[in-house]
């Protein structure tokens, strides 16, 4: 599933559907895949792949939204070229700048 409208015909074979940013096309897609989900019924979870803080950053301004997170894909990294969205104390905590508040590494 890849699109919101994937989500209809899959009503009553699943209980939920797991969204990968990187898989949907963004946030706008994501946002239409929660609301088409929420009217048929279903849990939301926004999972990832080994990703960036970019993308990481992103997807957890979504979390209000969602029954469950699985947002873990940049501490996989050897080297996350970014800063963004931090896990303290169980809980994400989103950076206090512009936009996604995403900022470089410094070198």
């Amino acid at each position: 599933m890849h699109c919101a409208e994937d989500i209809p015909r899959l009503v009553g074979a699943f209980d939920g559907i797991n969204i990968k940013l990187m898989k949907c096309g963004g946030l706008g897609e994501a946002l239409r895949m929660i609301a088409v989900a929420r009217a048929h019924g279903l849990k939301v979870m926004l999972g990832c792949m080994i990703e960036s803080s970019v993308a990481i950053t992103a997807a957890a301004h979504l979390l209000p939204l969602l029954d469950a997170a699985d947002l873990d894909g940049s501490v996989l990294l050897d080297h996350d070229p970014f800063e963004g969205a931090v896990i303290r104390g169980g809980r994400f905590l989103l950076p206090d700048a512009p936009g996604l508040g995403v900022r470089p590494q410094p070198a």
